[in-house]
């Protein structure tokens, strides 16, 4: 978000007010060299905007940027109520002159944790001109830049929504690919495998996979695929009188002195010795 600072941020207000339209006033596309924000009150329409058209309803907030031509549309019978203001001779660090956002930001804004404060904002403007006291012209900026500050925290809690949204889906895509690698390593753990050939099969990088399976499993994948193996290298060892090179390939292992080794330093013990265990018991 721009780094706003009240000791810093004093722009001219240049103009605020009501506006009631419909298809029956004339509209003609025109530019400010000034920020104009629009709070729609009423009706459903069309702003065009640099020749880009956005659908608008009540509770809508347009920010129209310094130099972007805008026209609105409006159906046949649709009366639209808007409160526009306008500010201009200010400059926000890291942005051009009269920027409130930031050039490649949204247009279109919707805020309704903020609507009750920004519609507050607005009755005290519209009220502050229409008893036309003394002081008022101080009156109507502070409820504009108060409304002002609003947009800024209405803006700061959608981009936090959002992050927190990519963050939920990145750790669910997460959780599908660790999930996926788990289901193939348990339902291939005796075919040739390796981290590249698993990457290779998901289109992810070796690097990827092995960095999110150690953060939700707490072990590299190939070692959760030796995990299995043994495991079910144990079973067979179990099960009955089964040449350890017979176990050694159903498990994954065409090589039975590696296979050995593995389980030796796995179940502490060689297969020889569990498979002459097991045949004593």
């Amino acid at each position: 978000m721009p780094e706003v600072r009240a000791e810093c941020f004093n722009p001219t207000l240049l103009y605020a007010f009501i506006n009631v339209a419909d298809c029956e006033k004339p509209m003609s596309y025109h530019v400010h060299d000034f920020t104009e924000v629009k709070i729609i009150l009423a009706g459903n329409f069309t702003y065009v905007i640099d020749d880009v058209r956005y659908e608008v309803t009540k509770g809508n907030i347009v920010i129209v940027k310094p130099g972007l031509k805008h026209l609105k549309i409006i159906p046949e019978g649709v009366q639209v109520e808007e409160f526009n203001y306008a500010l201009g001779d200010f400059q926000i660090k890291n942005l051009p002159p009269n920027y409130l956002i930031e050039p490649d930001a949204g247009i279109i804004y919707s805020m309704p944790l903020f609507q009750p404060d920004i519609l507050k904002c607005v009755n005290e403007t519209l009220s502050e001109q229409e008893k036309n006291e003394p002081y008022c012209d101080l009156m109507i900026k502070a409820s504009i830049l108060k409304l002002t500050s609003l947009l800024y925290r209405g803006m700061n809690a959608n981009k936090d929504k959002s992050e927190k949204a990519r963050l939920n889906f990145a750790n669910s895509e997460k959780t599908n690919v660790v999930n996926t690698i788990l289901e193939y390593l348990s339902q291939n753990y005796m075919k040739p495998i390796s981290l590249y050939r698993l990457a290779h099969n998901m289109y992810l990088s070796p690097v990827y996979i092995s960095k999110i399976f150690k953060e939700e499993t707490g072990e590299s994948p190939i070692n959760h695929l030796i995990r299995i193996r043994l495991t079910k290298a144990n079973e067979l060892l179990n099960a009955g009188n089964i040449p350890i090179k017979t176990v050694a390939r159903n498990v994954g292992y065409e090589d039975a002195y590696y296979f050995s080794k593995l389980y030796k330093k796995y179940y502490g013990i060689p297969p020889s010795v569990e498979k002459r265990t097991s045949v004593i018991s």
